[in-house]
């Protein structure tokens, strides 16, 4: 259930999200690649990681100045995972949601914003 938030408060919640999928499976791809002993395509990952963490910076200062906090992936079930997160009030009260998503939709969310890169 999403709180009253903005849309661009929900979108860089998303954003954050798919941001750390990214940069997790891309840590994994460079370490076999590694493991491989490939260095063309190590060094293509760590080019797309380097986007990433540029990336994923400046969406945790903008969250971070909106004081909003996204906590551990709850697993539903085989097919569904949670990320709860809440955001801090300048009243001094606390908005709880989560974000539910299909595991098959965050892959293809992944998968869109590698393409972009």
């Amino acid at each position: 259930m999403r709180p009253i938030i903005s849309d661009e408060l929900a979108e860089s919640i998303h954003e954050k999200i798919i941001i750390d999928l990214c940069i997790h499976a891309m840590e994994t791809r460079t370490a076999k690649a590694e493991s491989d002993q490939n260095s063309g395509l190590v060094d293509y990952y760590e080019g797309k990681l380097k986007i990433l963490f540029g990336l994923r910076k400046q969406i945790n200062d903008y969250l971070r100045k909106e004081n909003t906090k996204i906590q551990e992936v709850l697993i539903c079930d085989d097919m569904f995972v949670e990320y709860p997160y809440y955001i801090r009030t300048k009243e001094g009260g606390i908005k709880e949601g989560e974000a539910r998503y299909w595991k098959a939709a965050l892959k293809l969310h992944m998968k869109n914003k590698l393409k972009e890169l």
